[in-house]
């Protein structure tokens, strides 16, 4: 919304009444007042600027500096900031010139308060939309119509329907502000999307359409931003669930996740279909038969890497996940021709076990189980693999 010149306080004062975008009342406020205005959340977090262009650009810049350094503003530039019941919300950089007239001058003494109220109020509309979405995910499921009654309080429009998915990422891998600035950005990112921080990852619902997947990436690409170790990846449902179905949804997606990345790990985005064989197999082989399966079919591998500190497990699971050996050895980090030497070992070793189809499916399914038993049997030397149970 632009004002005309002649702002009043009064006018700035409805404008951050009636709503609590603060790019609104920014832009607003640069029109009115005539000043470069920049403006940041506590944690430096971008979230208005004025005007268009380098000026403005440079008066976020130096928010997002008093943010992050605690520095004085430069000549001709002044920082506010914002606090609210000993909490600090913002900062507000404010450029020097603008128009002298009382009017204008007595706004932009008044202009951090409104800010500040307005972030303080987005910020409790968080919290309280953050449970919401944990209450609409959770076991029991919340019935639709009482869903639908409580979002309308809250000023959320729901959709029939959303296409669920999970932002996982290592554990202790991203501080829990940096997790807090994520969820801000995937909402920006997909409007009418809905998101809440679950134990250990992000619940994520679009509000379906073709466009989710791409949202699920953004999302993920941007938590690798901000946390490179965490190795953020979003895992996604096959498709949108209807309101009642999405706590079951959400549920299945965060079991998948602790079977971990998938082979290609580098992939920001993967589906419950990739992990079929994890959940055919997690809990429901007999642990003892497990661990006899895996010694049949891969006990001269392992035996041969405890020996020798090698690791030609992953080189032959990653030669029968790709079967271009120049991807299988970019996911070993490895050289072509280093990989293909290991490969070549490998497979002399198992001999036998790795002739005709049948067999290099069992070696595969095989190599699936000893990583899913998270610990290698320890081989024929100490009389028989070890009894590690397999997703026990």
């Amino acid at each position: 919304m632009e004002l005309a010149q002649g702002t009043t306080l009064r006018s700035l004062v409805d404008l951050a009444v009636a709503s609590d975008d603060s790019r609104q009342l920014i832009a607003a406020a640069g029109v009115g007042l005539g000043h470069p205005l920049g403006l940041v959340s506590a944690d430096g977090e971008p979230l208005a600027f004025t005007p268009e262009g380098e000026v403005g650009r440079r008066a976020l810049a130096v928010a997002g500096a008093a943010a992050h350094n605690s520095f004085a503003a430069p000549p001709g530039w002044r920082i506010v900031s914002l606090v609210r019941h000993s909490s600090r919300l913002g900062f507000l950089a404010v450029g020097s010139g603008g128009r002298p007239e009382a009017d204008s001058q007595g706004a932009l003494a008044v202009l951090p308060a409104l800010l500040a109220d307005q972030l303080r109020r987005a910020a409790l509309m968080r919290i309280h939309s953050a449970a919401f979405v944990r209450r609409l995910v959770g076991d029991p499921p919340l019935p639709a119509s009482r869903a639908r009654r409580e979002a309308a309080e809250l000023g959320i429009r729901l959709a029939p329907a959303y296409w669920p998915a999970i932002l996982a990422w290592r554990p202790a891998s991203a501080a829990p502000d940096t997790l807090e600035r994520v969820e801000r950005e995937a909402r920006r990112l997909a409007a009418g999307s809905l998101t809440a921080l679950l134990d250990g990852h992000l619940a994520l619902l679009h509000p379906g359409g073709d466009a989710a997947p791409e949202w699920f990436r953004q999302v993920a690409a941007r938590a690798r931003t901000l946390a490179p170790a965490s190795q953020a990846r979003a895992i996604a449902a096959a498709g949108p669930a209807g309101l009642g179905e999405l706590g079951a949804q959400i549920a299945m997606l965060g079991g998948l996740h602790r079977f971990g990345p998938r082979s290609d790990g580098d992939r920001s985005l993967t589906w419950a279909r990739d992990y079929a064989l994890d959940g055919l197999l997690y809990g429901r082989v007999e642990p003892a038969a497990a661990v006899d399966f895996v010694e049949q079919q891969l006990g001269p591998l392992i035996e041969w890497d405890r020996d020798h500190g090698t690791d030609l497990l992953r080189v032959l699971e990653a030669a029968l996940d790709f079967p271009r050996h120049d991807r299988a050895a970019q996911q070993c980090f490895m050289h072509r021709n280093t990989f293909r030497h290991r490969l070549r070992h490998a497979t002399e070793l198992l001999g036998e076990r790795m002739e005709g189809a049948d067999a290099r499916l069992a070696v595969h399914v095989a190599l699936k189980l000893h990583r899913l038993a998270g610990r290698r049997p320890s081989g024929r030397g100490n009389g028989g693999a070890a009894r590690s149970p397999v997703g026990a």
